[in-house]
């Protein structure tokens, strides 16, 4: 009786271990990246439309900045000119790092770690940007003649409203320099520690993921405030420069390639797309949320160029002024 009554239970077990083993699979199917040569060998129609989109959208994108670029060339100073460029440059590169993330879908975390560095570099380079067009720190500090600065600034403007107003000095403003300068640092630390760990153990990377992230928003947090407050600085002397509307174009880099990438990466997951590996769930959303962001980009860097125009036209002026009290 013991014997047969453990040769029941072990085949009533049998189907529900197949039954188990037959949904991992079918979750790994769903959400296994494909290699180079599985993706294009299995080929559909909605994927090649969407590299062709793509490109377009991308090839759009460096028009844009080409534009841009040029008419900086013509017009800008060399001490305003390559922080400039450096800034307009920062949404090709991401449309270009969508458009590689649809080529070779194997490589997302790395394109998406390419868009997060855009925010990391972006902030040091827009901050000696701001300052150039007041010439220096020092300069500012003679002009505004210890003018009070208000601290309770976005992000932190809710936990910082009790803060005093504080005199810019020679030393708060390297704190204020320290701020922003640890975004590559910090960040660009963990997420190349991040990146390995994806790319070299996947199972050991989803267990401590979740543990950068309080560190990266920290580090974000504390930038974005400090830029946030210098913007608002350097405002009450180049209130026709548009710098508002510079940092919200360099603010939007994290929101739709960082925070928006996160929640739609949650949010498709309840829509079924796709077939089976290698054109799975997987690959079908990761086109369709570059495909946003290549749309998006497009709209931002056309706002980019909005932005950065009326500085060239104050320089235009400017320089012509000098070249007629030289003259005469």
């Amino acid at each position: 009786m013991n014997a047969s009554e453990d040769n029941q239970l072990l085949e009533a077990s049998e189907p529900s271990s197949q039954d188990s083993s037959s949904e991992n699979n079918l979750t790994l199917s769903l959400r296994a990246i494909p290699s180079v040569a599985e993706y294009y060998e299995n080929m559909t129609a909605f994927v090649s439309l969407a590299i062709f989109v793509a490109s377009l959208l991308t090839i759009l994108n460096i028009c844009i900045f080409s534009n841009t670029a040029s008419r900086m060339c013509r017009h800008l100073s060399k001490p305003l000119l390559k922080p400039s460029i450096m800034m307009v440059a920062l949404y090709p590169i991401i449309s270009v790092a969508a458009l590689v993330t649809i080529l070779v879908p194997y490589s997302w975390f790395m394109c998406h770690t390419v868009m997060h560095v855009m925010f990391m570099v972006g902030g040091p380079v827009f901050r000696t940007l701001l300052f150039r067009y007041v010439i220096s720190e020092q300069n500012y500090v003679k002009e505004t003649g210890g003018e009070p600065v208000q601290l309770n600034t976005p992000p932190c403007c809710c936990c910082c409203f009790c803060l005093p107003m504080v005199v810019p000095t020679k030393a708060k403003l390297c704190i204020s320099r320290y701020m922003v300068w640890q975004m590559p640092f910090w960040q660009g630390s963990i997420m190349l520690v991040m990146n390995i760990l994806y790319y070299r153990d996947i199972k050991l990377y989803h267990q401590v993921m979740y543990f950068f992230i309080p560190f990266i928003v920290c580090s974000i947090v504390m930038g974005a405030w400090s830029l946030q407050i210098t913007v608002r600085m350097i405002t009450k002397l180049r209130g026709d420069y548009q710098l508002r509307k510079k940092m919200f174009c360099l603010q939007l880099v994290v929101m739709l390639c960082k925070l928006q990438y996160l929640l739609l990466y949650d949010q498709l997951d309840g829509i079924p797309m796709g077939g089976e590996y290698p054109i799975n769930h997987t690959v079908y959303k990761q086109t369709i949320i570059n495909i946003l962001i290549l749309v998006e980009m497009v709209l931002v860097s056309m706002m980019v160029q909005s932005a950065y125009r009326t500085p060239i036209q104050v320089q235009v002026d400017e320089v012509n002024k000098e070249k007629e009290i030289t003259r005469i």
